[in-house]
């Protein structure tokens, strides 16, 4: 995969060379945008970029101690949304980010494994986990093809 992804930045580098500086940003937005729809919706559906399941959540317990049912929702709800995500684009390239801080933070610990609070005990004792790790922004197989589109639209038809 890697060096698919390098023969397909060389490629794609050669059609940007030949464009001007303005039209290289508007493909780099167009670029953005597309990775970012595909990446939530990615997330949307708890797929990790290169396509295995992400690892679902542990059970959790009521206050009594026994295990719920069912979790409620899926996860990521506040991540699946496109205003918490920016893109950053210029002649020279794209970077999908999170908006806020707290997203930032949110997306960070699941997507690097870090150890957050979950919550306090009665006498004020913070009760911490370490979060599995769940690949959140990634670049697939199928984002591959949608760039392949996109620098097809840029190039000149043929007459």
């Amino acid at each position: 995969m890697a060096d698919d992804l390098s023969q397909f930045d060389e490629w794609f580098g050669r059609i940007l060379a030949g464009l001007e500086p303005g039209q290289r940003r508007r493909a780099a937005v167009k670029l953005g945008q597309a990775l970012r729809r595909s990446n939530l919706a990615r997330v949307g559906a708890n797929v990790e970029p290169d396509g295995r399941a992400m690892e679902p959540r542990k059970p959790r317990s009521d206050r009594r101690g026994r295990l719920r049912r069912r979790q409620p929702g899926k996860m990521f709800k506040g991540l699946r949304r496109l205003r918490n995500w920016k893109i950053d684009a210029d002649e020279d390239g794209v970077e999908i980010r999170p908006a806020s801080g707290s997203v930032d933070r949110v997306a960070a610990v699941s997507h690097f494994g870090e150890v957050a609070t979950v919550g306090y005990l009665r006498n004020g004792t913070r009760i911490r986990t370490r979060y599995p790790t769940r690949r959140i922004l990634g670049f697939g197989p199928e984002d591959e093809h949608l760039a392949l589109e996109i620098a097809a639209s840029l190039l000149p038809p043929e007459d």
